[in-house]
């Protein structure tokens, strides 16, 4: 794999960014330089890691901002780069540059992204933060920063110079390049204690701290060259560019990338190209047929021009490797399809979406951790995956394997998973019977072994709740569970009462003394814990039990971080059944991707929306469609006074009232089961909440000199008129102590 790309990678952006602004000095400091080093390279033995280097130096560096120069500072360019890395995963994904030549690597991204970029931080910053002149940013930032300065404090541009160098000991020809525009060198983190010496007086520490921030980016712009400075110059000063879009930026890349190559004879590739990918697509494959025409493809490939070879090649060795796949040469597969990633990755647009999207599958489906964890990575620094990483666990792995199976067809995957239609006739139910007595802990194997159960999981499946006694009594292991899906007797009996309204078995289960482990261990491909599906059916009394029985209430439940978070976004959906948000969010893929997902074929989250809008004109295809998915729905979500209960029993089991979370990972906005109370409207449960240490004064964002986003403004935003009447009341209360 060459190593330069047409659009730099994200680890190469981020070491850049973080040299320019001067932070690199602080990242060597904690010894984490090596990190961003081995992420800037893409270091083979830490592939699959990428995407934790990444966010882990990505909150280290917002950290130390926040410190140096203010929290605004910091929450305000921890904005900027994440749609700076949103917009290259963007176009990484929509610009196949697999035909450009060496040459024109830089300056086809610089000319469409890079300086129409540059040019709107600018323009935001001046925008947002109060500061010098963008003229004369242009010629000489150092030199623009230490007029605004001047004119701010009153202090002498004279005398903010010489105290200035005399802080980082630079000589009078080092400040007269300095403000002629030349890269300033020693000036870098920290930049508060340097401004704090130019000043030379006391000053307050949210002004010198926006003062430091301005010095960041003078010293981070003048890095760039004069040429890369001057062209930004035009979009933010001269304002010679048309208004710049993304999508205007990737079609016109893509236009030059594809007038690289030449068209007649990438067209005359591509045709052979197309006529294997239907061989491939035949339910009866003729391999023989498809050897040789693969093999004359190759031939073909061999007599084109460097530039169509490099741009239709991937085609060639892509359908080598899904013929191997399917041949059910594993080893050879795998090397192709590594060979393939490693060709497509950064360079291959829209296609090597679906090339990681088949290669995570065959590795996931043939057994292949190493190879599934560098796939999995990948996703995630492309974009195709949502932020924060989410692990590759062992059900991670079972749900993306029903994929491999819809895909790779006849194959089977080598996790044991379920079939897609388990068949059972009437006289396969489940009737007691001594050999079960005699066994109740023996797994059985259903479904040719894909699936496996004890007498003790069927009963509570299928039979009595006198079955399931008999059982216990004979020995039947509650504590039991299958290692593969960590489906138990409680799990079954849990699903049972959710499913059905049916708790009879669940509350005998729940009134024997079940291990720890037991009440904690999630199950299934979904992560369903006893303590998820009991606030799920908003059953108090068994929340009371878990919790008594060391569920534990903090533990992440569902996509949210713990079972409060979770219980208040069931209550909100029963008192508010009318809001369409959450269900706006499911087809609009924004809920994490699941089984049924998979067995569509569809396991990244970039790809769940186009899944789900077709279940959404399902569900809106005629009155009676509706008024079955209206009818599933109320089903499932109980009266919110239950839910309410629900979340009083968790208070009362020392859940955190303030746990922080977002609602997307870009997002800045951080909520708290308090907060959101606040949006929610409920002023049983806001109290409530309060009473168990939940505090109202922690804030969405960092709070400003001018703006607090508590749970005051997020009531009175929300027209919540109850809990911004109890909120002012007890201000009053406060201050009249």
């Amino acid at each position: 794999m060459k190593n330069k790309t047409t659009v730099p990678r994200l680890g190469h952006v981020l070491r850049a960014l973080i040299s320019a602004a001067g932070y690199r000095k602080h990242l060597a400091d904690i010894g984490l330089d090596k990190n961003l080093d081995d992420l800037a390279a893409e270091v083979k033995d830490r592939q699959s890691s990428g995407s934790e280097l990444l966010l882990g130096i990505e909150q280290t560096c917002c950290e130390a901002l926040a410190q140096d120069c203010g929290p605004e500072w910091a929450q305000f360019l921890l904005e900027v780069w994440a749609r700076t890395r949103s917009s290259i995963q963007m176009v990484v994904q929509h610009v196949d540059t697999t035909s450009m030549l060496p040459e024109r690597d830089n300056e086809l991204f610089v000319r469409h992204f890079t300086v129409p970029m540059l040019s709107g931080f600018m323009r935001l910053c001046a925008a947002l933060r109060d500061g010098p002149d963008l003229a004369g940013c242009s010629m000489s930032p150092f030199r623009a920063w230490i007029v605004f300065v001047a004119q701010r404090t009153g202090i002498s541009e004279s005398v903010l110079l010489a105290s200035l160098a005399n802080e980082v000991d630079a000589d009078q020809r080092t400040i007269e390049r300095w403000s002629s525009g030349e890269r300033i060198g020693k000036i870098g983190w920290p930049y508060a204690s340097k401004v704090a010496a130019a000043l030379g007086k006391p000053v307050d520490e949210s002004e010198v701290q926006h003062l430091a921030g301005w010095l960041l980016i003078a010293c981070a712009y003048q890095s760039l060259s004069t040429e890369l400075r001057d062209a930004v110059r035009c979009g933010f000063v001269v304002r010679r560019e048309p208004q710049w879009t993304l999508d205007e930026a990737t079609h016109a890349m893509n236009l030059e990338c594809f007038q690289q190559s030449d068209g007649a004879e990438r067209a005359k590739v591509m045709r052979s190209m197309l006529e294997i990918e239907t061989m491939l697509s035949s339910n009866a494959l003729d391999h023989d047929a498809l050897r040789e025409r693969l093999h004359r493809c190759g031939q073909q490939l061999e007599q084109v021009p460097p530039a169509v070879r490099a741009s239709c090649e991937i085609f060639h060795d892509w359908f080598l490797a899904r013929h191997a796949a399917m041949l059910g040469d594993e080893k050879r597969a795998l090397g192709l399809y590594g060979k393939l990633v490693s060709a497509a990755w950064w360079r291959a647009g829209p296609n090597q979406r679906l090339i990681l999207d088949e290669a995570l599958q065959y590795a996931i489906g043939i057994g292949d951790k190493d190879a599934a964890n560098a796939y999995w990575d990948k996703t995630f620094m492309l974009g195709l995956n949502r932020w924060p990483k989410r692990p590759l666990d062992e059900q991670e792995m079972r749900r993306i394997a029903f994929a491999f199976e819809q895909r790779f067809q006849p194959h089977t995957a080598k996790v044991r998973i379920p079939p897609p239609i388990e068949l059972r006739s009437t006289e396969d139910l489940f009737k007691l019977a001594p050999k079960h007595l005699a066994s109740p802990n023996q797994k059985t194997k259903y479904a040719d072994g894909r699936t496996r159960r004890t007498p003790l999981m069927m009963a509570i499946m299928e039979g009595t709740s006198d079955d399931v006694k008999l059982l216990v009594d004979a020995g039947g292991d509650p504590d039991d569970f299958i290692p593969e899906s960590g489906e138990g007797p409680l799990s079954y009996a849990m699903r049972r009462a959710c499913d059905r309204k049916d708790t009879s078995v669940m509350d005998y289960l729940l009134g024997l003394e079940l291990q720890r482990a037991t009440v904690n261990r999630p199950a299934s491909t979904r992560r369903e814990s006893p303590l998820k599906l009991a606030v799920e059916m908003a059953n108090a009394r068994a929340v009371a039990r878990l919790i008594e029985l060391g569920a534990d209430v903090e533990a992440a439940c569902d996509a949210l971080p713990s079972a409060l978070c979770y219980a208040m976004t069931l209550f909100n959906m029963s008192l508010h059944c009318n809001d369409p948000t959450q269900e706006q969010a499911y087809f609009a893929g924004k809920t994490r991707a699941d089984v049924y997902d998979a067995k569509e074929g569809v396991v990244l989250d970039v790809d769940l929306a186009a899944r789900r809008e077709g279940l959404q004109q399902l569900a809106n295809a005629s009155d009676r469609n509706r008024r079955m998915w209206k009818n599933v729905f109320d089903y499932f979500i109980r009266p919110h006074e239950a839910y309410r209960e629900v979340i009083r029993a968790l208070l009362a089991g020392e859940a955190d009232a303030n746990r922080p979370y977002r609602l997307e990972a870009h997002r800045s906005a951080q909520w708290t089961p308090t907060l959101f109370a606040a949006e929610i409207g409920d002023l049983e449960v806001f109290k409530l909440l309060i009473e168990h240490r939940g505090d109202p004064d922690l804030t969405l964002t960092p709070p400003k000199v001018l703006e607090r986003f508590d749970a005051l403004w997020v009531a009175v935003h929300h027209k919540r008129h109850e809990i911004v009447s109890y909120l002012l009341e007890r201000k009053q209360r406060a201050a009249s102590r």
